[in-house]
């Protein structure tokens, strides 16, 4: 498409320019800061395989499931319904950074497609390339496409898939809640996040563009919450965790420099991805944002760091040691890229 084209070349001079004169500006999920560094292996480089990559993701005995695709892209199958939360799929992303792990899923390999949930413009959560591809399958006419209100500004027409721009509940005057849409039994609700809209990193930090929300999916009583990248808040978790009954809750634990700390970077960590799911109260949490990009460290030290957390059981519940890890190691559910856990 015209859009995605003129969007490379754009990535391209932008970054090449201001990296020189203003690096510091380029944190836009560090998409733009890293590019000087991966340009070889953008050139030259390789995304590792998946091995034996699931070929029939969607089952009819399916209640609830979660296939991860990698960095922050995962497959939700809820009952009927077939959902894509901010699925990124090409090796190089933004033309920009290549991932050390290809998406762990074909998108051939869908039968169908009901939704496409993207919490945010940046390169790593919003890919135009990837949004073409869906656009031009034939078996994925009609799916929707829902995202905050500000990303509009970076998404072309789309003539087969339906739009849908939602406000966000960044702001306790809301009470971390923005609107809620029913599309025929499957409801979506945007909720707090705390992060940055725009898409390029100097839009982000400068004009402070709108553009970033959290997600409440609902369908047949089972309910999943995905915060986006966002930042430890403790009153508005808290109040997520009271306003819905969460059975799965995808949450970012990185990147992080000390992942012990609970921010980092303008994102959650391993430890404060813990105290979100302890305050959104989920049955079950699958970690993502990590491993696909390299963010200046060890692209799996938040997962390192999430598993030794586990073992030790950070969150101070009630109980003895062993038996508050045991209990937190059931509900932390690890997948690889391409891996599929069935919840029920």
């Amino acid at each position: 498409m015209i859009f995605r084209k003129t969007e490379n070349i754009l990535h391209r001079f932008v970054t090449l320019a201001l990296m020189i004169t203003m690096p510091m500006l380029f944190s836009s999920c560090f998409a733009l800061r890293m590019a000087a560094d991966n340009t070889g292996n953008v050139l030259f480089g390789e995304s590792n395989k998946v091995e034996k990559k699931i070929k029939e993701p969607i089952r009819s005995d399916v209640k609830l499931s979660a296939l991860w695709i990698g960095h922050s892209s995962v497959l939700l199958q809820i009952e009927d319904k077939v959902i894509l939360i901010d699925p990124v799929f090409e090796d190089v992303i933004g033309g920009l950074m290549r991932r050390n792990i290809e998406a762990g899923l074909d998108l051939n390999d869908l039968p169908k497609l009901d939704m496409v949930i993207v919490s945010h413009a940046h390169m790593d959560h919003l890919s135009i390339e990837t949004i073409d591809e869906i656009n031009d399958n034939e078996k994925f006419k009609g799916a929707k496409l829902v995202f905050p209100k500000g990303v509009e500004d970076f998404i072309p027409d789309y003539p087969e898939l339906l739009l849908v721009r939602m406000e966000t509940g960044n702001t306790y005057k809301k009470g971390y809640i923005g609107e809620t849409k029913d599309f025929g039994g499957l409801k979506v609700t945007t909720v707090f996040t705390s992060h940055y809209g725009g898409r390029f990193g100097f839009d982000s930090y400068l004009w402070h563009l709108p553009g970033c929300t959290g997600y409440v999916i609902e369908y047949k009583g089972k309910t999943v919450f995905y915060p986006g990248d966002t930042v430890y808040d403790e009153e508005a978790f808290k109040e997520i965790g009271k306003k819905f009954d969460i059975d799965l809750a995808l949450i970012p634990i990185g990147p992080c420099k000390d992942c012990l700390e609970v921010n980092s970077y303008n994102h959650v960590t391993s430890m404060g991805a813990l105290k979100i799911l302890e305050d959104v109260r989920a049955d079950y949490m699958v970690p993502v944002h990590y491993g696909a990009l390299t963010y200046r460290s060890d692209a799996n030290l938040p997962l390192t760091v999430l598993k030794e957390l586990i073992v030790v059981d950070p969150t101070g519940s009630s109980g003895s040691g062993n038996q508050q890890a045991d209990a937190l190691s059931k509900k932390v559910i690890i997948l690889d890229e391409g891996q599929q856990h069935v919840f029920e």
